[in-house]
């Protein structure tokens, strides 16, 4: 597997600059939000251009990082309808501009989200992943999904029912299992991975990693492989169903990150 990182765990920079940054850490790919990894770059519509993404794609490039995964944070389910659509049609320009910037798919979590709002937010979110894969398709890239188990698309079974409504082989899973996970439910975790793997293994496209402690009742980061999260379980799954697949550490320390990929060639092998 592919061992990277969240471009913006090391910090918000110029191309050149951030792309030297990962690449000495040791990481060969990454994720890239732009308005949080690059300097001067607003998280708004129209920003985007030939010009820029050449300079983005061509700097990482040059210290041979790939462009994992390309994250437009959204709120594809968001009540409000005027932020809802300015939300989707700036995904809609990370699509266009996807391959330009060395990349083949574009990602996002869904909405936060309570029980009694769930029923409305995921129609609102079928809608608007409806638009972002029918533009993915136009542009041959993929929209991925991340699951989140305080947002919309909560669980496996949901974001299984979301891939066969949309129905598209562009539309993706972007799998962090821990963001499925809580204190409550951690001794199920084995159960859970089971599920994702059945569910929508085949559909993996890319996954975040992390581990966790509880303290207070409450997860707390930690290096990976130091934690309560089952990562042989998890990597013997994956290293079958997805070989070669980008495994992106969120959270990294940049004084830990050493530790982080040694775990993490390590867990490659099983």
């Amino acid at each position: 597997m592919k061992i990277g990182v969240r471009g913006h765990d090391y910090g918000c920079a110029a191309p050149r600059e951030l792309a030297r940054r990962i690449s000495d850490a040791g990481f060969c790919c990454f994720q890239l939000a732009l308005h949080k990894a690059i300097s001067g770059f607003a998280p708004q519509l129209g920003l985007l251009n030939p010009g820029i993404c050449s300079e983005i794609k061509n700097a990482f490039e040059d210290r041979r990082l790939e462009v994992a995964v390309l994250g437009c944070y959204i709120d594809p389910a968001c009540q409000d309808e005027k932020k809802r659509d300015y939300d989707v049609r700036r995904f809609l320009e990370h699509i266009a501009y996807c391959r330009p910037l060395g990349s083949s798919i574009v990602a996002t979590e869904t909405s936060s989200c309570t029980e009694e709002d769930r029923q409305v937010q995921y129609k609102l979110l079928v809608e608007s992943v409806k638009r972002m894969v029918e533009q993915a398709e136009k542009f041959g890239v993929f929209v991925g999904i991340e699951p989140v188990l305080k947002h919309t698309l909560n669980t496996p079974e949901l974001a299984r029912k979301l891939l066969d409504e949309v129905n598209s082989l562009n539309l993706k899973i972007v799998l962090d299992p821990i963001n499925l996970l809580s204190p409550d439910n951690i001794e199920r975790q084995n159960e859970i991975i089971d599920e994702c793997f059945e569910l929508f293994g085949t559909e993996i496209a890319a996954v975040h990693a992390k581990d966790v402690t509880i303290e207070d009742g409450a997860f707390k980061p930690c290096v990976i492989g130091t934690g309560l999260f089952d990562h042989e379980y998890f990597y013997r799954k994956l290293n079958c169903a997805k070989p070669g697949i980008a495994v992106l550490r969120e959270e990294a320390k940049p004084e830990t990150a050493h530790l982080d990929i040694a775990a993490l060639k390590k867990y490659a092998l099983l």
